[in-house]
């Protein structure tokens, strides 16, 4: 055998043997993972935003998220109230199957008066309204008397008869008549919490209330679809149009099994018809079927790669990072068509047969990565984790093709095939095109006038936006509300002290300027532990007041007119402390709004119809340890600033860039290649936001993989020259990419497609003017 071929063969072997061994250490790694690693896939659209927060605000928030996603409802309906609460027996005992699910379908009472007055009355006095102590505080007893009579004459209310023989000053009444319990629709009817609502035909339909919570988060894929599956066997056996029996449903488990749904189905379509398009373009264009499964297998190296990545650097990955990744298959599958269009259409170096493109390969490899490497610095955690698995797969993509390849160049290249024709058509007008190019300063210009209209583009930063959850269970979410008759918004105000007096006593001095918000229609409603618990501090001067007052005489003409003698203080003065507080009837309709984490004590305060916002909380701001907590709107402004820097983060990119093509081609072509995708991302993302009517932050990172995928093309054009093989293979290329991001146009999720669209548009564009760098390219092979 010759000496040369001697090497070759060596050398191959060697390639092929050192892919193999990493191939087996990946592996390993991989058991590794899979069995010593925890990993969950999520659908929480609102967890691909990281919200800078102080840290008493974080602790809380995740406190208040995770129980809200542990909570369901489920309201069993018909017309006769025996039937729904036979079928909601029937739906508790169903749902009461799946592990680490709580049912609950029989409920104490509620909180009656009696029981709620005679937990009071254990602290005499210690609870005054604030119009009682200004009253009291005038030391007038005419005008005392006048507003206890107001109390006495006042038949509405049920207090004044309650407390009356235990507390003669009404004190106690008046407290009570000041409050507000949070209103609910509900009713205890034996053991169970019944609604009545008309449907559309005036017929009265009576709903029983199945509570459940889930012990892992209703976002876990598993947990959301055992919870929809058992529902949905609820809703097959029972149908409505049979038994007249209606299930209505809210919680996160719906809502995610439902994103699943969609997303998975995406996945499987869209995955699917990209690798077969993909598949077929390279039949059609090398007529080898073994090409298509050299093809094939580097597409699926780098799903490996990419999913060893994820598992390695994440425990939790969202749901659409995996509708995202379906793109991997475009953008890997280039590298294959690189190779196989050297190997086919080129006279090959025995040495190493892919050595007139590696260099090509390695920059692109470089120009791509440099790009998503970006956006692993970015706070947003989908485009982190869409980085990452990218990067990956990019890395496998390339080792495989440079490390596999020469040990099947023999038989790619066994038959050297033509370049088709259109192949070679297409290359004519490129050279076409080139001999009539336009000044550099006209493109100066383009890109002034494009970036000068982009800045007057609207921009939508609403995370809501982004997804779209299902009609009918946003329907069922919104009939629940009404039928439960609650009411209170996202938003809350957050309380924050070193003790749970120092948090009441925060949350008290507030509450005046609640009520001057609530007047001014700020707000409609509001719901705090301190308007039925003051303050230990609070509570006691509340009993020396009154205790004053009834040592001045002040409540002489009361006495009177009720034929009381004057009543004497017989008992020692005590305070209702919080401990003591949770445990009265009361508190349970306060659950989930107090807190004790790390020795610090938190307060919910609950807000309904706000109105303003950002008055609130400008409000707010001058109080030490009160926080209004608005994650929409606090990720909408971390959206917009991260909008802002995303102008540093392309400036950097294009810095990168243009070091590489200095280095390289020189100055002025550095500048030539950086322009080309620079040009088709403004006009990508001017068509987006016409099309569109705006743009989001998918818009914008979109724009980042066209500057990378656009100088990935440039690389080659200025490494070959605008000969037809370079041509046919950034065709293809483009080609697939676009078969990729059509797709994702299509989806069911405004974010998927808000990123596909600009990028099909950005691959269109800068395959147009890609070829300007053959310019620069010193030779024509």
């Amino acid at each position: 055998m010759p000496l040369s071929l001697t090497i070759k063969s060596r050398s191959t072997r060697n390639k092929l043997l050192l892919w193999l061994i990493q191939l087996f250490l990946l592996l390993v790694l991989l058991i590794f993972l899979l069995q010593f690693k925890s990993f969950t896939v999520v659908a929480d659209i609102n967890k691909i935003f990281t919200v800078e927060q102080s840290d008493d605000v974080r602790l809380v928030s995740e406190q208040v998220e995770q129980s809200q996603l542990r909570q369901h409802v489920l309201l069993v309906g018909h017309p006769q109230r025996d039937i729904a609460i036979k079928h909601a027996e029937q739906a508790a005992a169903i749902l009461s199957q799946i592990n680490g699910i709580d049912v609950t379908v029989n409920f104490p009472a509620l909180p009656k008066l009696n029981n709620v007055v005679d937990h009071y009355l254990l602290y005499q006095h210690a609870f005054v309204s604030s119009a009682y102590r200004t009253v009291l505080q005038s030391n007038d007893a005419p005008t005392i008397f006048n507003y206890q009579f107001s109390l006495l004459s006042d038949i509405g209310s049920p207090w004044v008869a309650a407390t009356l023989e235990s507390d003669p000053s009404l004190s106690l009444a008046d407290f009570f008549n000041q409050q507000s319990l949070p209103t609910s629709a509900l009713k205890h009817e034996h053991g169970y919490l019944t609604a009545q609502q008309q449907n559309q035909h005036g017929e009265d339909i009576y709903y029983v209330l199945v509570n459940f919570v889930s012990a892992g988060t209703g976002l876990d894929l598993n947990v959301a679809s055992n919870i929809a599956t058992k529902v949905n066997e609820l809703k097959h056996l029972n149908t409505k149009h049979v038994t007249g029996i209606e299930y209505l449903v809210t919680g996160a488990a719906f809502f995610t099994a439902s994103a699943s749904n969609s997303a998975q189905a995406e996945m499987a379509i869209f995955g699917g018809i990209s690798l077969v398009a993909t598949l077929l373009l390279i039949l059609l264009i090398y007529r080898s079927i073994l090409s298509v499964l050299c093809t094939l297998f580097v597409i699926a190296i780098s799903m490996l790669y990419g999913y060893i990545a994820l598992r390695l650097f994440f425990t939790e990955v969202n749901i659409l990072t995996l509708v995202f990744a379906v793109t991997l298959i475009g953008i890997a599958a280039d590298y294959s068509f690189h190779a196989l269009s050297e190997l086919r259409f080129s006279k090959l170096n025995q040495h190493n047969p892919l050595l007139a493109i590696r260099s090509s390969l390695l920059l692109g490899f470089i120009t791509t990565t440099a790009g998503y490497l970006i956006l692993v610095f970015t706070p947003l955690g989908l485009f982190q984790q869409i980085a990452v698995f990218t990067i990956a797969g990019l890395l496998g993509a390339l080792l495989t093709v440079l490390l596999v390849y020469p040990s099947l160049s023999a038989v790619l290249s066994k038959h050297t095939a033509p370049i088709p024709n259109i192949i070679s058509k297409l290359n004519r007008v490129q050279q076409t095109l080139l001999d009539k190019r336009t000044h550099i300063a006209w493109q100066v210009v383009a890109v002034i006038v494009l970036l000068a209209v982009l800045v007057g583009v609207k921009n939508n930063d609403d995370p809501r936006s982004f997804y779209q959850s299902s009609a009918d269970l946003i329907a069922q979410q919104q009939q629940i509300t009404k039928i439960l008759n609650v009411h209170w918004d996202s938003p809350y105000i957050l309380v924050a002290g070193d003790s749970a007096q120092q948090t009441l006593q925060r949350s008290e001095q507030f509450l005046t300027v609640l009520d001057e918000l609530q007047q001014r229609q700020v707000i409609t409603d509001y719901a705090s532990i301190s308007q039925w618990l003051p303050s230990i501090a609070a509570q006691k001067k509340s009993q020396q007041l009154v205790a004053q007052a009834q040592k001045d005489g002040l409540f002489s003409q009361l006495n009177g007119v009720l034929g009381h003698p004057q009543w004497q203080q017989n008992k020692p003065q005590t305070q209702l402390d919080i401990a003591t507080w949770q445990k009265s009837p009361i508190a349970p309709l306060f659950n989930g709004q107090w807190f004790e984490i790390n020795n610090r004590y938190y307060s919910i305060i609950k807000l309904q119809g706000i109105k303003d916002a950002t008055l609130l909380k400008s409000t707010l701001k001058d109080y030490e340890g009160v926080v209004f907590v608005d994650k929409v709107a606090d990720v909408s402004q971390q959206i917009g600033e991260f909008r802002g820097h995303l102008i540093v983060i392309y400036a950097f990119a294009l810095a990168s860039a243009m070091m590489v093509f200095w280095l390289r081609y020189g100055l002025f072509d550095a500048f030539i290649a950086v322009s080309r995708p620079v040009l088709a991302m403004l006009i990508a993302l001017l068509l987006s936001a016409w099309f569109l009517d705006g743009l989001t932050i998918f818009n914008y990172v979109a724009g980042i993989l066209i500057l990378a995928l656009g100088l990935d093309y440039c690389v080659f054009y200025a490494e070959h020259g605008s000969c037809k093989k370079i041509t046919l293979t950034t065709f293809i290329s483009a080609l697939s990419s676009l078969l990729v991001f059509a797709i994702l146009i299509v989806s069911s999720t405004p974010a998927v497609r808000q990123f596909g669209f600009t990028v099909f548009i950005g691959v269109v564009v800068v395959f147009m003017l890609a070829p300007r760098l053959a310019l620069v390219s010193k030779r024509n092979i």
